[in-house]
């Protein structure tokens, strides 16, 4: 690191020198000399901090390799006997925050965060002033230009016609301050591309150290929180399928996480869950949807949780195939709409104003009920005003049954609900024309890298309000804030919380 920043100290140096004495008069020299500063200033501020980061991401990558060499059986006490972990100011104050951080959540027993949430693009710009470094190429060019216009209009000013030796004179000053004007451009462009090849050189390598020392602390530290998410399911499916084969000894059962599953298991599963409805097993989880401005929570996403007596959190994903094949998934989101209104009821007796509640709407929901008649009755039993419910209807019931759920559409539109379009994939052509109020993208679906751009520009040129949900990571924050995005939902955001949590994040009062 240390022989890059001599080398390219040494050469901006030279080349401003050279440029400064080859200058044809004293103003060429005084706008070099300005142009010169900027680069300083550049150097100093962004291009150095880049090249520090970038040897402290090898400082980095060098740590975990330590970490290999130290007895111990938690990796975390590992990681701590190398600290200082990059030898690198900045670096190792943000990741002694991303320690505490993981401290917190592992005596909470939650998801541990990705590393990139705490180091990542966006927060090196910020500590590098790349936003004011990449005007610098234009700053030049502006500089050499003023040069320019300086030199023109030094020149002519001196033009005199009184007499042909004033005339020759005047001339000859005429020229000279036209290259003055001539040679700050070319100094201005050459600094300019300079200074760019050198930045984005810098910045690139810097980037590319980053992604090796992260992919190396997923592989060996700690796994991304998606990996982290997946594994977690998959072992509490795991736990569920043994339990379920002790509790049931007279029958040979294996669950699957699809609706293949044999009648019989497909039988006992949902006894099991009629069961857990007579018994109040089933509850509903709160997911808070924020202006992605200021994090402030301006309405929530309902879903569903069942807390088997035995079993503990069942995973939706190892019931929600049955009881969707079966089209008790219907039964089910009835209970749900029904509790989210009592909920809403008790909080506005309790003295407050709670922010609106999105209710999903399948398309099992569409086929099996008239979903409005029966939500309308939901609200109009506990005297709710519409605001304080939203309904969110899933972008496959257009696709499967476009016509009832175009019909519940308007109607709940017509009858002052607000609407919204869930799972969105991305494909509006496919998606047809909709009144909704806004349509949810879904960030974990199958996207290309540029897709999100383009989809934010149609949906922009089409007059519809994208919002986005699944916001897992810092970066895809960023992006869509980047491409016009102002709400949002994900883990990245706030994770799906219990009625408890979510009083408390919300100040509610606690109602039982």
């Amino acid at each position: 690191m240390k022989r890059a920043v001599i080398f390219l100290s040494a050469f901006f140096a030279a080349i401003c020198v050279i440029l400064a004495v080859m200058s044809p008069d004293v103003l060429s020299m005084v706008i070099v000399g300005v142009m010169a500063a900027v680069i300083a200033f550049g150097f100093a501020f962004s291009l150095i901090p880049n090249l520090m980061f970038g040897q402290g991401f090898r400082n980095g990558q060098k740590s975990i390799d330590r970490t290999f060499e130290i007895n111990a059986d938690y990796v975390w006490t590992a990681v701590e006997r190398v600290l200082p972990f990059f030898k690198q100011k900045q670096l190792d104050e943000m990741f002694d925050n991303y320690l505490r951080n993981v401290r917190e959540q592992k005596e909470k027993g939650v998801i541990i965060s990705d590393i990139e949430d705490t180091i990542n693009e966006d927060t090196l710009a910020i500590y590098s002033w790349r936003s004011v470094c990449l005007q610098i190429s234009g700053i030049m060019t502006a500089l050499g230009l003023l040069g320019t216009f300086l030199g023109l209009v030094t020149g002519i000013s001196t033009v005199e016609f009184s007499s042909a030796e004033a005339t020759m004179d005047s001339i000859e000053l005429l020229l000279r301050g036209i290259g003055t004007a001539f040679y700050t451009s070319i100094v201005g462009v050459i600094l300019s591309i300079l200074f760019n090849i050198a930045y984005r050189l810098v910045w690139n390598i810097m980037l590319r150290e980053m992604n090796l020392f992260v992919e190396q602390f997923h592989t060996y530290i700690q796994p991304s929180a998606e990996e982290q998410i997946r594994a977690k399911q998959y072992m509490n499916t795991e736990k569920m399928i043994e339990a379920l084969d002790v509790l049931r000894t007279n029958s040979n059962m294996s669950l699957s996480n699809s609706s293949a599953a044999d009648p019989a298991q497909e039988q006992r599963m949902m006894i099991d869950i009629l069961s857990g409805l007579r018994h109040g097993e089933f509850t509903f989880l709160l997911e808070p949807v924020c202006s992605l401005a200021d994090r402030r929570v301006i309405k929530a996403n309902s879903e569903l949780q069942w807390n088997h007596s035995v079993l503990g959190t069942v995973q939706p994903s190892v019931y929600m195939p049955i009881v969707e094949a079966d089209g008790f998934i219907a039964k089910l989101d009835q209970f749900l709409w029904e509790q989210i209104c009592i909920a809403q009821r008790k909080w506005l007796d309790a003295g407050v104003h709670p922010v609106p509640i999105i209710l999903n709407i399948r398309k099992t929901d569409l086929l099996a009920l008239d979903v409005y008649d029966c939500i309308r009755d939901l609200v109009d039993e506990q005297e709710l005003e519409p605001r304080y419910i939203e309904v969110a209807i899933d972008e496959s019931a257009y696709m499967i049954c476009h016509d009832e759920a175009k019909k519940a559409e308007k109607q709940f539109l017509q009858n002052g609900f607000k609407v919204s379009i869930a799972n969105f994939s991305g494909n509006l052509v496919k998606l047809g024309e909709t009144s909704a109020d806004e349509i949810c993208l879904d960030l974990n679906s199958s996207m290309e890298e540029g897709d999100l751009e383009s989809i934010f520009s149609q949906a922009m040129n089409a007059h519809l309000t994208l919002t986005c949900e699944g916001i897992s990571s810092a970066k895809e924050l960023a992006d869509i804030k980047r491409y016009g995005c102002l709400v949002g939902r994900g883990s990245h955001l706030y994770p799906e919380m219990t009625r408890f949590e979510y009083e408390k994040l919300m100040q509610y009062p606690a109602v039982s």
